[in-house]
């Protein structure tokens, strides 16, 4: 599979397809019953967010990742992960783009989806008080494709309408 025409396919999908494409690749994977599990509202993500983390990848001067930069960032990340992820990926970016019959993310916020697919990279635990903590794995920061995944999930949470 050509990692590059998948990249320009994803980078050409408008916000909502996008969107559409990132939610078919969290429901590919089993992931959406996690989603619908953590369906945090903003306040709630912004409260999660370590003070370190939001200091490492804020970008200050810049606007708000829309929700469909956001999907974008993290398509084109799965899809540099892995064969089968980038398959799943490719699979959903064309279903995206088709006229037929869509799934319906409304009830879910992006950055939930991101967080869900990003479990091997992102750290949410619950303490004993009940108050969701978000915590992203430094180690795996030399990829610059998950960098800019964080950088526009923080800007999601912290500046998102």
């Amino acid at each position: 599979m050509d990692q590059n025409r998948v990249a320009r396919d994803i980078e050409a999908l408008p916000d909502e397809a996008a969107v559409r494409a990132l939610a078919a690749v969290v429901e590919e994977q089993g992931l959406l019953d996690a989603a619908r599990q953590h369906d945090w509202d903003r306040a709630e993500l912004a409260g999660m967010l370590d003070a370190a983390d939001v200091a490492a990848y804020a970008e200050p001067g810049h606007g708000t990742a829309s929700e469909g930069d956001l999907a974008r960032a993290v398509l084109v990340y799965a899809a540099s992960r892995d064969a089968d992820l980038a398959r799943t990926v490719d699979e959903a970016v064309d279903y995206a783009r088709s006229p037929s019959e869509r799934f319906d993310p409304v009830s879910l916020l992006v950055p939930v989806l991101v967080i869900v697919l990003l479990q091997t990279e992102v750290v949410v635990k619950r303490d004993t008080r009940g108050k969701w903590s978000l915590t992203i794995r430094k180690a795996a920061m030399k990829d610059a494709a998950l960098g800019r995944v964080f950088t526009a999930l923080l800007s999601r949470i912290n500046g998102g309408q």
